[in-house]
């Protein structure tokens, strides 16, 4: 790297040109006099004592007092890491404002969208979901990976799967209480996969590799609390809704209380448990978006391709409707649902 190339970078962490040049010059030549830096420099005489002052507040020069007076280079690699630290800081700062105008703006976190490369990789990722969901876990995937999948689901006690595979015969790692289990239509389409846990993570790929050394392999990566939940509405709507039910839910023998995040896992719930049912939900007015939190009974749901809701009445008799994230005809915007019996 020649001296030009080397001021080019110096100049994109804020140095002049001059300020680079005399910081150069210095390295070379070691302590001198302002003189000897214009001498070897080119710097003009008339600038020289104003850039090396300026070097020395930005943490490049030492000044040795004395007569005359000295100007020494500091260390590059204690000048570079403190450009890194400042750099790093500057970038935190910056990601925070961003994102608190993106918040401000939405109500929510940026959505954050990777590509995931490589079959071991998008293994890893889907096994993560699972281990770092709290509530709620939706698997809609070719039962040759799903078997992958087997130690992290049977770890999962607390939570409740909704499983959808091209099962043959069911395993009995798979017939725990808080499973449901249904068998995909004969469509190539419907064995997509989709792994999402929570309203926190969603990981979707298509066929699997047939060679998984050699092929490149590619799976999307999400995490986004609106865009997991637009994820959900499809994973019932076209996966579900279109699948065969061969395992409910034993919902007496589940661990109580049980806390869902998503409106139609709910319901899917309540499907395979009678009504009514002692119930709390915390969400936000529809009209004015204040937060609310209801306690009482769930009387009815009602569940289409276009909505899904729940009508809830409380401990005064009334009744209130209640959807999930994005609802704007119901009463209620429901986050967190919470069955106590």
């Amino acid at each position: 790297m020649n001296e030009e190339e080397i001021i080019e970078k110096l100049q994109k962490f804020g140095l002049t040109k001059y300020e680079s040049l005399a910081y150069i010059t210095l390295l070379k030549i070691g302590p001198s006099k302002a003189t000897d830096v214009t001498k070897e420099s080119g710097i003009p005489h008339t600038r020289v004592y104003d850039v090396l002052s300026s070097l020395h507040r930005k943490g490049f020069v030492d000044i040795m007092q004395g007569a005359p007076r000295l100007y020494k280079p500091v260390n590059p690699e204690l000048v570079l890491e403190k450009i890194k630290e400042e750099l790093l800081t500057s970038i935190d700062n910056l990601k925070e404002l961003f994102i608190e105008l993106y918040r401000s703006a939405h109500g929510e976190d940026l959505p954050e969208i990777w590509t995931i490369h490589g079959f071991e990789n998008t293994l890893e990722r889907a096994g993560y979901i699972i281990r770092s969901a709290k509530n709620e876990v939706l698997i809609n995937t070719p039962f040759e990976f799903l078997k992958l999948l087997k130690e992290d689901i049977k770890r999962g006690r607390d939570l409740i799967f909704v499983i959808i595979s091209n099962f043959e015969e069911i395993p009995e790692w798979l017939k725990k209480d808080n499973i449901i289990l249904a068998k995909s239509g004969g469509a190539p389409w419907l064995m997509a996969s989709w792994i999402i846990g929570d309203i926190d993570y969603a990981l979707f790929f298509g066929a699997l590799p047939k060679d998984k050394r050699k092929e490149k392999f590619y799976s999307f990566w999400g995490k986004s609390a609106r865009l997991i939940q637009n994820y959900m509405h499809w994973f019932y709507t076209i996966y579900l809704d279109n699948s065969q039910l061969v395992k409910p839910l034993n919902y007496e023998s589940i661990k109580k209380p049980v806390t869902l995040l998503n409106i139609r896992t709910l319901i899917t719930v309540l499907k395979q448990a009678e009504l009514p049912k002692k119930a709390e939900v915390i969400g936000r007015s529809v009209e004015d978006k204040s937060e609310i939190t209801l306690s009482g009974e769930i009387v009815d749901y009602e569940y289409t391709p276009l909505t899904a809701s729940i009508t809830l009445k409380d401990e005064k008799g009334k009744e209130w409707k209640i959807g999930g994230l994005g609802s704007y005809f119901e009463d209620v915007e429901g986050g967190k649902f919470i069955l106590l019996d």
